[in-house]
């Protein structure tokens, strides 16, 4: 899973793995000692053989076997006295990440039976957090929670939310609930803070690698670029009141490509595009149009126009009307700036036009200041 989740920048940084033995999963002293501090100091030394900079725990084991985030740092300062390398552990990471984003309130998704989510969240309410819902699988053989469906998995996470709930923490790492995180955070309106995931966040921040990733939910592309971005996109989706705004860009040192929207805000119920990058995007005739004449193309009606919409953009998500406003640098079409309209053909008034011209000025701004283009 992580090796996927780090493709985007696999020119630049690099995972290895060593491994303690886990079977099954429950306060038992048996399964709790599976965990034992002189392991995993065992695994680091494997690892630093590597020639690694930083070695994480990818595991929450302290979090649910009643030995608390303590237990943890104990794990974290034995690894750095072997091997000389800096440490942390998923739910070490997790802290960090709630506290980063002021979380106070979340709700728990965990695979495990009772009495270990039980203990999960007891440990983060020992931390000053509450767990104000929560659900779980019932499962203790670690094979079978590896082998859990998406769909499983999606369900879970409907059943873990509740209103109160800022935002979801997923507690376990060997679920994959790192695939469904962009489509789930879309579908329940909250951020979801996978254990994979934020352990390959900490890790990125041991490392100073700041790279948006697509496809992993908002943490791991959250970016102070594609924050701005976002703002800037919300505005012109008020002021035109369309149903969709998206931007996508090239960006060759980040290995950001136009066939995937890095910041993008819909309407409510309408469907995110952050979720689908199957369409080769500097082959479609709308953007060829783009790149020809270099000013905003305009379209009323995307069924009857003279430069053809792309048939899934009509077809699939329903685009009934458009606006695309090119993003010009060094002399080439660096990206691209689209809004949406899905209940019925408009025109598209003097308003709507300034709106977003406006929107590509602050945009080419952000990312001139930030370097991307």
């Amino acid at each position: 899973m992580t090796n996927l989740m780090l493709h985007q920048i696999s020119d630049r940084a690099s995972v290895h793995y060593s491994r303690v033995g886990v079977k099954t999963l429950s306060l038992d002293e048996k399964d709790v000692n599976q965990f034992q501090t002189a392991k995993m100091a065992e695994a680091a030394r494997l690892l630093a053989d590597a020639g690694v900079d930083s070695i994480l725990w990818n595991g929450t084991s302290g979090a649910w076997s009643g030995k608390g985030f303590e237990a943890d740092q104990e794990i974290c300062k034995d690894i750095t006295k072997q091997t000389g390398l800096p440490a942390s552990t998923s739910s070490l990471a997790q802290l960090e990440v709630l506290a980063y984003y002021g979380i106070e309130k979340f709700g728990l998704a965990t695979p495990y039976t009772e009495e270990p989510h039980r203990q999960m969240a007891a440990t983060y309410g020992s931390a000053g957090f509450e767990v104000v819902s929560g659900a779980r699988l019932d499962i203790a053989t670690n094979q079978l929670i590896g082998g859990t469906s998406f769909e499983t998995i999606k369900q879970l996470l409907r059943d873990a939310d509740s209103p109160e709930a800022e935002c979801l923490v997923v507690g376990c790492t060997n679920l994959a609930a790192a695939v469904v995180l962009d489509e789930m955070e879309h579908e329940l309106g909250k951020p979801i803070f996978d254990s994979v995931a934020v352990t390959l966040w900490q890790a990125l921040r041991m490392a100073e690698i700041n790279n948006p990733l697509h496809g992993w939910g908002k943490l791991l592309r959250d970016h102070e670029v594609v924050e701005a971005l976002d703002a800037i996109l919300a505005d012109l989706l008020d002021k035109t009141q369309a149903s969709r705004t998206t931007i996508r860009l090239d960006v060759p040192q980040l290995n950001i490509g136009v066939d995937d929207v890095y910041a993008e805000a819909t309407a409510p119920g309408v469907a995110s595009l952050k979720l689908d990058s199957s369409l080769n995007q500097r082959s479609l005739a709308t953007v060829q149009w783009l790149d020809k004449n270099r000013k905003m193309l305009i379209q009323e009606d995307c069924i009857n126009t003279e430069v053809p919409a792309p048939k899934a953009l009509v077809g699939v998500y329903g685009v009934k009307a458009q606006v695309l406003g090119p993003l010009v640098s060094q002399g080439q079409l660096s990206g691209w700036i689209s809004v949406h309209h899905i209940p019925g053909t408009r025109p598209w008034t003097e308003n709507d036009i300034a709106a977003m011209q406006h929107a590509m000025n602050e945009a080419k701004a952000v990312l001139d200041k930030a370097g991307w283009v």
